[in-house]
């Protein structure tokens, strides 16, 4: 139940994949409702693909951010371990 300060300031890579739904889900309502405004056909599935695209950027930017900051404080133990054992 209780986290520690420097695992809540990390990304979370439960939460990377709902970039994804939500551009998906979010793009393809403004396309709908660009499309009932205009009278076209064609917006829904443009809304879709560039949600689905800017969501997997988005979570691709987030997964790498979590797996440098897990490289990063895999570092700084082990760099710990070693002055530990020097001593």
């Amino acid at each position: 139940m209780a986290e520690s300060s420097a695992s809540s300031s990390q990304p979370r890579s439960n939460g990377a994949p709902s970039y994804l739904v939500a551009g998906v889900l979010f793009y393809g309502a403004v396309g709908w409702l660009l499309d009932q405004w205009l009278g076209t056909r064609y917006l829904v599935a443009v809304g879709v693909l560039l949600g689905a695209g800017l969501g997997t950027y988005l979570m691709i930017l987030q997964l790498t951010r979590l797996t440098a900051g897990e490289q990063e404080s895999t570092t700084q133990t082990s760099d710990k371990t070693s002055i530990e054992e020097s001593e």
